[in-house]
């Protein structure tokens, strides 16, 4: 690939000394993906459309939850943090029971500095979290991922090597809590190890990694019918539950042609059979202390923690005591019973978070069935924890109490060595599928205008949604220029339909007009995407009340791509268009989605400066300063972040309206009587997420410059509580005789 200027250089890695005139003998390509889960690692390579799992030459057995060829994920840390000779970090060919481990999953957190909400789901890293302070611990942590890494690097090596061929790219899968700072961690570990450009590695949560696999590979067995529009994925492992919810789009004509993209957020919790494991263990450590009096040794936890593995995984009802047999301090044989209480109680603690969130987004998948949004859902689940019987049989009842139906990924003929490949294999695949920006829209797709419109003056207050539907700006065909009237605190945002082309025509009906108050003129366009099968694309903001003008245009090719806004205004009855700004945003195909979303790889909208105003998060609401991480967290409560009355984009499902702001205050500020508020009113930015309101009005100096200042004023003026904004006071003129005459009158009578 080409270099980027002003980057460093990196040694091609794999690259056999050939001949670069021979092209019978030039290498070809392959990808990598690689998936740490809480017990084991895989590495897949996928070369020209197959995939090849590359196993550990060893073929230990671990447990009985390891299979042959999987690569261990435990690091030990702690005896040899002090003694170096106490042993190795990493031990791909065998097992050290007798030392105190960690699984690798772990480590990331204390290297990239978790937030301490997102700690709270994970109990098992809490005395990695108290030492994180420690460089010189946190160097020997990431001394043991090097360790880690450069273990499945060699196997990946021997096997390019002899076929010849170069790393195109590199997938990694990462749970979905997991924030930047996670990314920037085990990004820069990679690139070290492998010794390749960072550019060249992308990472993808574990669920969307395997959805889109199982779409191209495995359709026919998920839905062999093709009669689900809408497939929930669950992937649940020992670490955490990661869910996602993907639409699909069915070519009648050619189905090799049917495409899907993710519709609304991506969810997960903390929480799988490893924190059951957890909990297990701390239990019997108490019960040895409470029978004993003294600590429980290293190698009784040890032995408890695989006889409960093997005995935990028999009956989907807890039916059977599970006892552990271990020596007395005193030498003697032993045993302790776990009674089905705390089997129930410790399988609560460790699955009660993931299960109860699966049961929300059950509830939502459901709500979008009553919508229309999506007719024949479908479930699937996999992972580790999900062959357990126990959790196997709760899925079951709970997609059954749901009305939808599930199946399990267990049941499928995959097709590979090891069944514990599959979401690392997957990662390969979808890292070399990757589509650029120009093909995505060469595929179909259409960019649309959508609009939250406050209600007029003088009707009944009613819920402030976006609109069904945006007016087309830009599709594969043409680029059209609409207009639009445009009413105080109106919002704007794009949004996107992936798979335009594909709707029938009789779908691609005239944009409903509006008329703004007064005869003012009516939105003109030919076509419109619909929200339901479209995505948000970008938050444009407010805009000052008149009539605007947009459109879109692309410059570029391939993956550097950028959308160029046109935007003109002119204020109510005059002519001309005295304002004209033009944007260029950045494009990049995002893989988890499947979709094209504006900014740069890895980086935030707000760390890009591209003169947008602040971004709504994953419920539609503008997103307040945070520790990193905590956006990315479930709420407590059952209560639903988007409301039932939004009608907005449902791959990011619009959420959070303005309903519970005042209309009337703020709509009487933009009377007749005052031509510059119904010009200049455009100066408040209301926070959808705290109701708060900064800035008041904007002066005509100010206007040529702040009408295109989305955040609202410039100055750093204090936030106020919408309750406590202040209407201009109006001042009554007694101009004609007949009111200088009553004031006269009511004068002297006071008088």
């Amino acid at each position: 690939m080409p270099r980027k200027v002003g980057k460093p250089q990196y040694r091609a890695a794999l690259r056999p000394d050939v001949p670069p005139s021979s092209a019978s003998t030039r290498p070809s390509t392959c990808s990598i993906g690689i998936d740490i889960g809480s017990h084991r690692t895989r590495i897949c390579l996928w070369v020209d459309g197959a995939g090849i799992v590359v196993e550990n030459k060893h073929h230990f057995k671990f447990d009985n939850s390891f299979y042959p060829g999987d690569f261990p994920s435990t690091l030990y840390v702690f005896d040899n943090f002090q003694d170096p000779s106490a042993g190795e970090l990493y031990a791909v060919e065998r097992d050290y029971p007798e030392r105190s481990s960690i699984s690798a999953k772990y480590v990331f957190y204390a290297l990239a500095d978790a937030s301490d909400t997102l700690l709270e789901q994970y109990p098992l890293v809490r005395h990695l979290i108290d030492r994180k302070k420690d460089l010189k611990f946190k160097a020997h942590l990431r001394n043991a991922m090097v360790a880690l890494l450069s273990a499945l690097r060699d196997r990946a090596l021997s096997i390019c090597r002899s076929k010849k061929w170069t790393i195109a790219n590199i997938g990694l899968t990462i749970p979905v809590q997991w924030t930047l700072e996670f990314e920037d961690v085990y990004r820069g570990l990679v690139s070290e190890v492998f010794d390749v450009n960072p550019d060249i590695i992308y990472f993808f949560t574990e669920t969307e990694a395997l959805a889109r696999y199982l779409f191209k590979h495995k359709a026919d067995e998920m839905d062999p019918d093709e009669k689900h529009n809408a497939i929930m994925f669950i992937d649940f492992g020992g670490h955490n539950m990661n869910g996602c919810v993907f639409g699909v789009a069915r070519d009648a004509e050619n189905p090799e042609r049917n495409s899907f993209y993710r519709v609304g957020r991506t969810f997960g919790a903390g929480g799988g059979s490893e924190q059951w494991e957890h909990y297990a263990g701390v239990w019997f450590s108490a019960a040895w202390f409470g029978m004993y009096n003294t600590l429980a040794p290293h190698e009784f936890r040890e032995k408890a923690f695989s006889e409960f593995r093997v005995q935990k995984g028999r009956e989907a009802e807890f039916r059977k005591p599970i006892t552990i047999l271990a020596n007395k301090p005193n030498g003697f044989p032993g045993r302790i019973t776990m009674g089905l209480d705390a089997i129930e109680e410790t399988w609560h603690k460790g699955l009660d978070r993931p299960l109860q969130t699966v049961r929300r987004e059950l509830a939502r998948l459901v709500r979008m069935v009553e919508r229309g949004i999506v007719t024949k859902p479908l479930v699937v689940v996999s992972g580790g924890t999900a062959r357990n019987p126990a959790v196997k049989s709760r899925m079951s009842t709970l997609c059954e109490k749901s009305d939808v139906p599930v199946i399990f990924t267990d049941d499928f003929n995959m097709s590979i060595a090891y069944d514990s490949a599959k979401v690392a294999q997957a990662a390969a695949y979808v890292v070399s599928e990757t589509l650029t920006v120009e093909d995505f829209f060469k595929r179909g797709a259409a960019i649309g205008i959508q609009m939250k419109q406050t209600p007029q003056q003088g009707k009944p207050a009613e819920p402030i949604v976006w609109d069904n539907s945006g007016a087309v700006l830009l599709d594969l065909h043409e680029r059209p220029e609409v207009e639009l009237p445009v009413r105080y605190r109106d919002e704007f945002q794009l949004i996107c339909d992936p798979f335009y082309e594909r709707l029938p025509q009789q779908k691609k009906t005239p944009f409903p007009p509006r008329k703004m108050k007064k005869g003012a003129t009516e939105t003109k366009a030919d076509k419109y995407v619909t929200a339901c099968h479209s995505y948000d694309l970008i938050y444009l903001g407010k805009r000052a009340q008149g009539t605007w003008s947009f459109r879109l245009s692309l410059e570029g090719s391939h993956d550097d791509m950028r959308l160029v806004l046109h935007q003109q205004y002119k204020r109510r009855r005059e002519l001309s268009w005295e304002h004209k700004r033009t944007l260029r945003l950045p494009l990049y195909f995002d893989g988890n989605s499947g979709c094209v979303q504006v900014g740069e790889r890895n980086k935030t909208i707000e760390e890009l400066d591209l003169g947008l105003p602040p971004q709504p998060n994953e419920v539609g609401e503008v997103a307040a300063d945070a520790p990193a991480g905590e956006s990315d967290q479930e709420p407590d409560s059952d209560q639903e972040p988007d409301s039932d009355s939004n009608q907005g984009s449902i791959i990011v499902i619009n959420g959070a309206s303005d309903s519970d702001v005042e209309q009337s205050d703020v709509e009487s500020s933009s009377s007749e009587d005052d031509e510059s508020l119904d010009i200049f009113s455009v100066g408040d930015s209301w926070s959808r997420n705290s109701g708060i309101a900064h800035g008041g009005q904007l002066s005509a100096q100010q206007h040529d410059d702040d009408i295109w200042d989305f955040h609202g004023l410039p100055s750093p003026s204090p936030p106020r509580v919408v309750s406590d904004i202040v209407k201009p006071e109006r001042k009554r003129h007694h101009s004609s005789p007949y009111q200088q005459a009553w004031k006269r009158r009511k004068e002297s009578k006071e008088i």
